[in-house]
């Protein structure tokens, strides 16, 4: 993501056919709904492909989201994690980039 030609946000992440619905979720939360970076990385996912034909979820899902979605006519197929994701944001009162790594997995995000 660009603000006046410079870099302020890049999002990426493994997962196989979850990656697009990884970083659409982080960019959402972090730029639509506010969240900090290391919140929006922490939320649970969802994931649909149409096949197969059920909505893929981490179980930690809030259940009343979980209970529209099956009253809509969804199938659930929950899981306990989906995906690993990354993110970099640049703090512009600091002027430097802060590296959000993806609680499900061990690591960190670290630079210069």
């Amino acid at each position: 993501m660009l603000e006046n030609g410079e870099p302020v946000l890049t999002v990426g992440a493994a997962g196989g056919p979850t990656i697009i619905s990884q970083v659409a979720q982080a960019l959402i939360r972090r730029i639509d709904l506010g969240l900090s970076l290391d919140q929006a990385l922490a939320q649970p996912r969802i994931h649909h492909q149409w096949s197969p034909d059920a909505v893929r979820l981490e179980s930690r899902l809030d259940e009343a989201i979980q209970g529209g979605l099956v009253s809509r006519g969804h199938k659930l197929a929950p899981v306990a994690n989906m995906g690993v994701t990354q993110a970099i944001q640049f703090d512009r009162e600091n002027g430097r980039f802060i590296g959000v790594h993806d609680p499900r997995v061990p690591g960190k995000a670290a630079g210069p």
